[in-house]
């Protein structure tokens, strides 16, 4: 991951570039925003014929109207109860058109629902820099619950892809922003504060069900879309495309970066 908050690490996802360089430094809802907008993923998509939609969460902008996507599903909530179906709705309507859809679900943001019946404390062990105490495990419990619902979601947004006759030409990407909304761990710069899950499926190599061990990081999904997809690769990008590891010409990736200095 590029951040260990929540909109530089999605502005790094989607401009494939750092958050000092894309100006999002801070969190959207308290005045940050990138520099150019112009520079989300959405532009570089609408170029090769992509239309963008966005279903819930997007954290990178106060309203998200001056994003660009073409069209932004309004919903009563962020949650997947809502989310979900929205999002079923879209794709069982089989769009013609390739398209980019966002999902954003507010699961596993904070503040947690009590602990579900698949999620007895007891039994969920605290993230490692906590310490392991009964108000600990309840509220990782309260986290899988959380954890829970969005994974329900996230199976209905799969299932309708297979409904539709979409999952085998749809590129599914599925991550998250920072580490654990626990204490010691998100906002923090340590690995479990800057650790995700980076989940992908579908043509182009994304099959098998295979874990690569190379790091990676968001703003390297850019470039690696436009490897994928034969576009031209913007200037703006700092990241570098990961498909020689899915293609399994390399075990790692190598970010070339020079510096001039100036001696006086």
């Amino acid at each position: 991951n590029a951040a260990p908050t929540c909109s530089p690490s999605r502005a790094a996802l989607l401009t494939g570039q750092a958050a000092h360089s894309s100006g999002m430094i801070g969190l959207a809802h308290r005045g940050f925003a990138l520099h150019d907008y112009s520079q989300h993923l959405v532009h570089t998509l609408r170029t090769a014929g992509y239309r963008s939609t966005l279903i819930g969460v997007q954290h990178i902008a106060r309203d998200p109207e001056v994003i660009g996507y073409d069209e932004v599903v309004p919903l009563p909530s962020r949650m997947a109860a809502d989310v979900a179906p929205a999002a079923v709705r879209f794709l069982s309507e089989t769009p013609e058109q390739p398209f980019f859809l966002t999902v954003g679900f507010s699961e596993t943001h904070r503040e947690y629902p009590e602990p579900g019946p698949g999620d007895d404390p007891r039994y969920c062990r605290p993230p490692d820099p906590l310490p392991d105490a009964p108000e600990t495990r309840n509220d990782m419990a309260a986290y899988r619950t959380s954890a829970r619902r969005m994974d329900e979601g996230f199976g209905a947004v799969l299932a309708a892809l297979d409904d539709a006759g979409l999952a085998e030409n749809t590129l599914v990407i599925m991550t998250t922003d920072h580490g654990l909304a626990f204490p010691l761990i998100k906002c923090n710069l340590t690995d479990h504060g800057l650790g995700v899950m980076l989940i992908m499926r579908g043509p182009g190599g994304f099959t098998g069900g295979r874990v690569l061990d190379g790091l990676v990081s968001h703003i390297d999904v850019f470039p690696t879309l436009c490897d994928l997809l034969g576009m031209a690769r913007p200037a703006w990008l700092e990241g570098c495309s990961f498909m020689p590891l899915v293609r399994g010409e390399a075990q790692e990736i190598n970010e070339e970066i020079t510096a001039e200095v100036t001696y006086h």
